[in-house]
């Protein structure tokens, strides 16, 4: 994490010091919520909070000076700046050339988290390395994850993410990447882009002369290194979760421990990556074979009387489709219990009942759960208990998937089913 002397951060900005102090700043917070013990505290300003009203709580929890774009009493050493956003992001930039890591920046459509954590692990077995925790990928969250970086890192894994144009640029510009990749260009979030040609501009933001550029062969980029069909990195003999990863002429069979056919195409993203950094393919290997399911993101779990597939993190229409393809791997009943999906615009009604469509086709029951849901035309329930209790009931020894956009919240169904 950051260490610096008050007095040297204040040079950063050039900013005026209300209070001064040559005090040691151990690392950077901006949650009075959280435990900052010695930490620099920035007040953020949002939508619907002041960080600048929170500056005694700050204090209370363990920060030692402060960060303000308006004039605060506080009994901190003080820096006073025109925007505590602006601020966070020029501390994160410079803590970062002082490191000066390798940087690799994920983003995509579908997979960035999967694909980061696979490629943390690859490197990892290579040198301490650096990785986005869960998906704090936003302008706050890449600025403080590089300010979580510490001399040993020799490499840092960033994921960006973006629901409009420029924010992938924005992100690209704090954190440097010398290897970008774009994992897909699907539908998720597409309303929010106002169209696919938006979507796909967004991502493509993640790409400058600057780095070294890793495109799927499925999306129109051009870059230095490709993954996926014909591409330079490619998988053969495809099983399930086992595949025969190709790259330079060297070929390992890889066997996943994470299910469903797409994660082989985030484990080639993450392989270009490692191979773009002169990784061996037997660690290559290694590190995706060492890389666990994260809650919520197609894990398996085992009940007495239910097999329950839960990826209830998030869903789009692709990523619908990859988890009920996945379904369809498993033996016995298959039921798919699935909620609304989340920032599709007009197009909502038509995608959810596509998707519903395809999974009454192929499975044995479906179950909703949400407004939107209502358009997949299964049977639909508004109380989760209820829900529960007719799995429980009706699919003795089913397996169930469970999917839907996060703002519907069917981890809380998971929680109900587990016993």
């Amino acid at each position: 994490m950051l260490q610096a002397k008050f007095s040297e951060i204040a040079k950063i900005f050039n900013s005026q010091a209300l209070l001064e102090s040559d005090i040691l700043i151990n690392g950077v917070c901006t949650d009075t919520r959280q435990r900052m013990d010695g930490a620099l505290f920035v007040a953020l300003i949002g939508d619907n909070f002041d960080a600048h009203d929170y500056l005694d709580e700050a204090e209370k929890m363990g920060a030692v000076a402060v960060i303000i774009s308006k004039p605060v009493s506080t009994n901190l050493p003080t820096l006073l700046v025109d925007n505590t956003q602006i601020a966070l992001t020029d501390l994160a930039h410079w803590h970062l050339n002082n490191i000066k890591p390798t940087v690799v920046a994920i983003t995509g459509s579908n997979g960035k988290t999967t694909t980061k954590n696979m490629l943390a692990n690859i490197l990892s077995l290579k040198a301490p390395t650096l990785a986005t925790k869960g998906n704090l990928n936003n302008h706050l969250g890449v600025p403080m994850t590089l300010l979580m970086l510490e001399q040993k890192h020799q490499y840092a894994v960033v994921e960006m993410g973006a629901n409009h144009l420029s924010e992938i640029a924005y992100l690209r510009n704090i954190a440097q990447p010398d290897i970008a990749v774009v994992t897909n260009t699907l539908d998720a979030h597409i309303g929010e882009f106002g169209g696919f040609d938006n979507l796909v501009k967004a991502k493509g933001e993640i790409y400058s002369d600057d780095s070294q550029n890793i495109v799927n062969t499925d999306t129109a980029f051009v870059g230095d290194l490709s993954f996926g069909k014909g591409g330079d990195i490619f998988a053969s003999h495809i099983n399930n979760n086992g595949f025969d990863l190709n790259i330079a002429n060297q070929k390992v069979t890889v066997t996943l421990q994470l299910i469903g056919q797409h994660n082989i195409d985030n484990a080639l993203a993450a392989s270009a990556c490692a191979h773009a950094l002169a990784v061996d393919i037997n660690i290559i290997k290694q590190g995706l074979e060492n890389t666990q399911a994260e809650k919520g993101r197609l894990n398996v779990i085992q009940q007495p009387d239910l097999t329950i597939i839960d990826d209830t993190y998030n869903a789009s229409p692709q990523s619908m489709k990859a988890a009920i393809n996945t379904l369809l791997t498993f033996t016995g009943e298959k039921v798919a219990v699935l909620g609304s999906m989340a920032e599709l615009g007009d197009e909502a009604k038509t995608f959810h009942q596509q998707i519903g469509q395809l999974a009454k086709d192929s499975l044995d029951a479906v179950y909703s759960y949400g407004e939107l849901a209502k358009h997949y035309d299964g049977m639909h329930f508004d109380d989760l208990d209820q829900l529960a209790s007719r799995l429980l009931t009706h699919h003795i020894n089913a397996t169930v998937l469970i999917k839907g956009s996060r703002m519907v919240q069917l981890d809380q169904l998971v929680n109900r089913l587990q016993k």
